[in-house]
């Protein structure tokens, strides 16, 4: 007899879908000093998600009483809960509360059904693949509608269009471009591991090579070295597959000349910024270098005073950009080394930007983030919570190398590697999908043995 799939299992089926839309299309809800309120699609799929696998989490509910995984994640979801007692931002702080108790209801709905859910995991990969490559070629629709269309038209965010760098950088339906380029790193990455384990045809080659070169337009540095993280992780356990990985690298490195290219020609043909190609391509290497590598480029003529074409607002390599991160992290240290409560136990969850601003209330606004995760948790939720927080993606590890998912491995290195860039969880939805998902295969995977492989 046929075992009746569950609302929670196909619900899980258009993961790979809603997870792109975590910005655009927005339901607006207003504001605060301290926080706006709004709903992505992305955002109500992972409430429809968690909803739909309470009756789940009531028929599993001993053997999820006995699970390791599920008391020590949901250590970490009471911390933030305890934290609200303290928090000097109570309304985000529920919400973020909120967005988290969702996650972990998705968790352990997810390992109830871990076997079931196992064998699904190459069905979500694929369509995830095939979703990415979607998504790559409307970024590069957007990178060359943004030369004559309006941002209210193509939805670039106001730090993507041409005018900053001399052409654009795509963000299709997220807020930003880094965050575009951390939802392309899990397909990429899929598909080199598939590559290197010579399972990619000619079809899902292209379908890489688009996606790399969308990854690499989004002038991410974060991403980018996230996704080079990932690169030295696979090329580190298949060494051996030569041939496969200087296919793959070839791959790779045609993704970036092409990304070149690309940015080179959108810049010369621009009709509203004063802007050459080897000017936009070595503004590009100077960028992702951080200032090091300068291409020398022919001077470019001002433009005229009265021209409706102006100049890229940068010249190359944005170094405020860096430094500002850097203060904001040191500064968010100092504020939770302070005094010895803080230090332990945060200063509550969702009380990062109100306790910048009372520390440093002519440098921040009450709305300011943290852009490193490690650091916000630390902040919010003190050494406590952060042990807590770094215990789960070590075990998570160590248990994915253990199951010899490697390619979970390298994901799981990519998304730590830039977590380090930005923090937050409406934008960054997709991070903790991916990784229960890992979760799930880890425990029910034998050691040296992956899951069924699709050849796409």
């Amino acid at each position: 007899m046929k075992k009746t799939t569950s609302l929670f299992e196909k619900v899980w089926l258009a993961a790979p879908i809603a997870v792109w839309f975590s910005f655009q299309p927005l339901i607006r809800l207003g504001q605060s000093d301290s926080m706006y309120f709004e709903l992505s699609i992305a955002l109500l799929y992972v409430l429809i998600l968690a909803v739909s696998g309470i009756p789940l989490l009531w028929v599993h509910r001993r053997m999820l009483l006995k699970s390791r995984a599920v008391w020590l994640t949901g250590a970490f979801v009471g911390v933030m809960v305890l934290s609200l007692l303290w928090t000097p931002n109570l309304v985000r702080g529920v919400l973020t509360t909120g967005v988290a108790g969702l996650l972990f209801m998705i968790f352990m709905a997810s390992r109830a059904i871990k076997d079931t859910l196992r064998t699904m995991i190459p069905t979500l990969a694929k369509l995830f693949f095939i979703s990415a490559v979607v998504v790559a070629g409307l970024a590069l629709v957007q990178f060359f509608a943004g030369i004559w269309l309006e941002p209210e038209i193509t939805l670039l965010c106001a730090g993507c269009v041409a005018e900053q760098f001399g052409f654009v950088r795509p963000n299709v339906f997220t807020i930003e471009p880094q965050f575009l380029g951390n939802m392309l790193l899990a397909p990429a990455l899929l598909g080199v591991w598939l590559g290197m384990t010579g399972r990619l045809d000619r079809w899902a080659a292209s379908g890489l090579g688009v996606i790399v070169t969308a990854l690499f337009l989004t002038l991410s540095r974060g991403a980018i070295l996230a996704f080079v993280i990932g690169l030295l992780v696979l090329g580190v356990v298949y060494y051996r597959q030569l041939r496969n990985a200087a296919a793959m690298a070839s791959l790779v490195l045609a993704g970036f000349l092409v990304c070149l290219v690309l940015q080179g020609t959108a810049a010369a043909l621009n009709p509203r910024v004063e802007e050459s190609f080897m000017g936009a391509v070595s503004k590009s290497v100077n960028q992702l270098s951080l200032g090091v590598i300068t291409i020398p480029t022919e001077a470019e003529p001002e433009p005229a005073a009265q021209s409706t074409v102006v100049a890229p607002v940068f010249d190359g390599y944005v170094e405020e950009s860096t430094n500002v991160r850097l203060s904001l992290s040191s500064l968010a240290i100092s504020v939770w080394a302070s005094n010895p409560v803080t230090a332990l136990f945060g200063v509550g969850i969702g009380g990062a930007g109100v306790a910048l601003s009372e520390a440093f209330p002519a440098e921040f606004g009450p709305r300011e983030i943290v852009q490193n995760e490690y650091i916000a948790v630390l902040l919010e939720l003190g050494l406590l919570g952060s042990a807590l927080f770094v215990a789960i993606l070590a075990v998570l590890v160590y248990r994915l190398g253990r199951a010899g998912m490697w390619v979970g491995v390298a994901i799981s290195a990519a998304f730590l590697t830039q977590w380090s860039f930005f923090s937050g969880y409406p934008n960054l939805l997709h991070v903790y999908l991916i990784l229960i998902l890992c979760a799930v295969y880890s425990v029910t995977a034998h050691r040296g043995r992956l899951a069924p492989a699709t050849q796409y």
